[in-house]
């Protein structure tokens, strides 16, 4: 049985109320910091626009490394062709639905669990949703200092530091609970026929301590290739630009990413974000909004160049049948007793 890209992208009508949300929180946006400067300064960065498609696409070339790390011994059953297939399919899905991170990871997951076993790769999935979280948290670090650097004792810096605390307790919160809570347990409990899938879960090797380190340096050289995508987006805005006036403007990006998770491509929500820190970093509104703006625009270019890709694969999107479901997700014989020890 297939799952189309169509489906995968409109299934509920709240995706389209979130899609909705999102233009109008935009398009107030780009109406309060002057919608014909916006556009003038979209236009004057156009040149730019390939170089900010390329930077995503390195950004998401260091992810999807992350995540491979995170497979360990069990990322050699994976071809190259199958980690392509998967890193352009789930990011299509992640650019135009509500949380787009986690159903990214999620649609990865069923793609590589065909190679590596569904249980297998659900565990990597949540594992590399607590390393991208922790991630986000070291990066901050560097952006609250620059901030600081900026503005002084200010509300942005402060907001920047905070989006790191949390990013940094919840992701940690998602390694611990994986390794030690048995979440797999919980939700056998809760949905019987997803029991035998728990234990799996639960069951299933996860990655090592040196696996981790690797997946979360790879990310964070990702979160390095995004503050270049701004450094890129000022420049092409004729704006002065350097390491602190990046960095800053990356970590007030991220508090409009985290702000607006549920919006598609965090859409309009990274916008009003930086209108409203546009005087603290230096920029005027519709500098601001432009540079969001081109960042997306990056986005996008990326996100058809991925869908083609995923398109163009017959059977990317395909559901194992649930034969091979069950199979994947039999547990050993002693998974009901032991705990899975971190390596």
């Amino acid at each position: 049985m297939s799952l189309s890209l169509r489906e995968v992208f409109a299934r509920t009508w709240v995706r389209v109320c979130c899609a909705v949300a999102a233009t109008a929180v935009l398009a107030l946006s780009v109406w309060a910091a002057d919608a014909r400067a916006v556009l003038l300064g979209l236009g004057a960065s156009a040149h730019a626009l390939p170089a900010l498609a390329a930077l995503e696409g390195a950004m998401l070339a260091c992810s999807v490394l992350a995540l491979r790390a995170l497979y360990g011994r069990s990322s050699a059953r994976v071809s190259a062709r199958q980690w392509t297939q998967a890193a352009a399919a789930g990011y299509a899905v992640g650019l135009v639905v509500p949380m787009g991170r986690s159903a990214a990871e999620a649609t990865r997951a069923v793609l590589l669990g065909r190679s590596v076993g569904g249980p297998r790769a659900a565990v990597a999935a949540v594992q590399m949703q607590g390393v991208t979280l922790i991630s986000n948290a070291l990066f901050v670090v560097p952006a609250t200092l620059a901030a600081l650097a900026l503005v002084g004792l200010a509300l942005m810096p402060l907001l920047v530091f905070l989006n790191g605390l949390v990013a940094a307790l919840l992701g940690g919160s998602i390694l611990l609970l994986r390794q030690r809570g048995r979440p797999g347990r919980w939700l056998g409990a809760a949905v019987r026929r997803l029991r035998r899938f728990g234990i799996a879960f639960d069951a299933a090797e996860g990655a090592s301590r040196g696996d981790l380190l690797r997946a979360v340096a790879w990310e964070c050289l990702a979160r390095l290739t995004q503050a270049a995508q701004c450094w890129v987006a000022l420049q092409a805005l004729g704006q002065s630009v350097g390491p602190v006036r990046a960095l800053a403007t990356r970590g007030v990006l991220m508090v409009g990413s985290a702000l607006g998770d549920l919006l598609p491509a965090q859409l309009g929500a990274t916008e009003a974000t930086l209108v409203v820190g546009a005087g603290a970093l230096g920029l005027t509104a519709a500098i601001a909004a432009s540079l969001a703006l081109a960042v997306h625009v990056g986005q996008l270019i990326l996100g058809l160049l991925c869908t083609g890709v995923a398109l163009a694969v017959p059977g990317t999107l395909r559901r194992s049948p649930p034969a091979d479901l069950a199979a994947t997700a039999a547990p050993p014989p002693d998974a009901g007793r032991r705990a899975v020890e971190w390596r």
